[in-house]
């Protein structure tokens, strides 16, 4: 049996990630992304708990739209709970609490935000023990990373030194310039990694003492559980209040302890953070993807679609994705997500999705669109299937480029193959299938007063993507 049996590690999959876009959406999330290496930062944060933990002791928390969406895939090896609403990070972590309780005596839990990055895995599985062995105790531990700039985008920690586990003694909100450089010339400071270590049980006492009214909701969820605790989430979490574990919590604790941490962290959570860990040029300039570029200097160019050429330009970040540019100073990406304000503000999409857009059956591009009507390039993979659906505002053409497409359209059921078409009436009951073993590739060309993806009541799903009360969703 191995020593670490009795630890579950709680992967945190929900939030957006702002900063990083464009490339980072509300329904694509950073931890979903490849930004530094072949793996996402949600892979990698798996991939660094082996062979301390394996995959049987991962639980995950994410939001519904993710994980129904561009996360299903990465997301289907692991146990997961969805959460119905964005709450922060406190309720996720009572609700894996008390999952954890369902499956061990109490087992100390290992938190973590799915989307950091970590250079030196044997450093931070040094620290990991360490951190474990005092949660053994009943001790509630976090780790502090020790400064290496005055960040102004991390919170920090002060504690009493001298030990490998040390008591902390304040937190400290994200500050201005001038207070992190004092807080860096002290030496009496850490960054808060928002990485965590705890027993269950600790957890839920300290949120029941300290967030009354989140320990009464999360003792409904438990109460209300069944066998089943996924559905009293759903059906009571809506009543849990929206609080982060450290303001709640911990900034209240005063049995709150520190493992100090040198492992090469990063929360990748800008793009100058990401410049910062990515390999440069002997100009200091980092080129992903499709970039030609002569006499630049300490710039950070990232195609995903098309080709980025610069000259001469220095200190800039330039990252393209198919909908959008971002350019913007060096230094300056704390600020991308006023971007993203006002694209909320404007009603806008391109903070929402990608132009192509994951699902459980395989993906979506839209090629173009104009009031009226809307162009996708549908793929379904081997074996998925769409949901059984229907439109209110809008009918559909499908054209068949490869693969055989398995059709159903209200009562009949019939194949579509290659260079074959057919037709989608306005309020037909339908569905697309792929039997066979190669994708199925389409064009989907809609046509109506409306072509949302609102416009969509949903009867039957396999990948358990419920409807809502009106059965109308937002994903296909």
């Amino acid at each position: 049996m191995s020593r670490f049996h009795d630890v579950r590690a709680v992967v945190l999959a929900g939030g957006s990630g702002t900063r990083l876009w464009p490339l980072s959406r509300m329904h694509a999330p950073k931890q979903f992304l490849q930004l530094a290496g072949d793996q996402t930062l949600f892979e990698a944060t798996v991939a660094r708990l082996r062979p301390l933990l394996d995959d049987t002791q991962v639980l995950v928390v994410s939001g519904e739209d993710v994980a129904k969406g561009e996360g299903y895939r990465l997301l289907q090896p692991f146990k997961t709970l969805i959460e119905p609403a964005a709450r922060n990070t406190a309720p996720a972590i009572g609700i894996a609490a008390l999952q954890c309780l369902r499956e061990g005596d109490d087992p100390v839990m290992v938190v973590l935000p799915s989307d950091h990055l970590i250079r030196d895995i044997p450093a931070f599985h040094k620290a990991l023990e360490i951190a474990i062995e005092a949660a053994r105790g009943g001790k509630l531990v976090t780790f502090g990373i020790y400064p290496t700039a005055p960040e102004t985008g991390f919170g920090y920690i002060r504690s009493q030194p001298g030990s490998d586990v040390q008591r902390v003694l304040e937190f400290r909100e994200k500050p201005d310039r001038m207070t992190a450089e004092q807080f860096l010339a002290s030496g009496d400071y850490f960054w808060n990694s928002g990485m965590f270590v705890w027993r269950a049980s600790a957890i839920l006492a300290a949120i029941r003492e300290h967030v009354p009214q989140l320990g009464i909701a999360l003792d409904k969820i438990r109460d209300d559980q069944g066998p089943d605790l996924q559905g009293s989430i759903r059906r009571n979490f809506a009543a849990c209040p929206s609080v982060s574990i450290d303001k709640g919590v911990l900034e209240k604790s005063a049995d709150v302890f520190m493992v100090p941490g040198k492992f090469g962290w990063s929360d990748v959570g800008s793009w100058d953070a990401v410049y910062d860990v990515s390999e440069k040029d002997a100009a200091r300039n980092v080129e992903q993807g499709n970039v030609l570029q002569f006499d630049c200097k300490n710039s950070h160019f990232r195609s995903e679609s098309r080709l980025i050429a610069a000259v001469g330009v220095e200190n800039i970040s330039v990252i393209e994705t198919a909908d959008a540019i971002l350019v913007s100073g060096r230094g300056e990406s704390q600020h991308v997500r006023k971007i993203v304000d006002e694209l909320v503000r404007r009603q806008g999409s391109e903070h929402v999705t990608h132009l192509t857009v994951r699902r459980p059956w395989g993906s979506y591009t839209v090629l173009g669109e104009a009031p009226g009507y809307k162009i996708k390039r549908i793929e379904v993979n081997p074996g998925g299937r769409l949901s059984l659906q229907s439109h209110a505002h809008r009918s559909e053409h499908w054209v068949v480029l490869s693969g055989v497409a398995t059709v159903t359209r209200d009562q009949e059921r019939f194949e579509v193959r290659p260079n074959e078409s057919t037709f989608v009436p306005l309020g037909a009951r339908h569905r697309l299938e792929n039997l066979g073993g190669e994708p199925v590739q389409i064009i989907e060309v809609q046509v109506g007063e409306r072509v949302v993806e609102e416009d969509i009541t949903r009867y039957d799903d396999v990948y358990g993507r419920e409807p809502s009360t009106s059965q109308t969703q937002k994903i296909k």
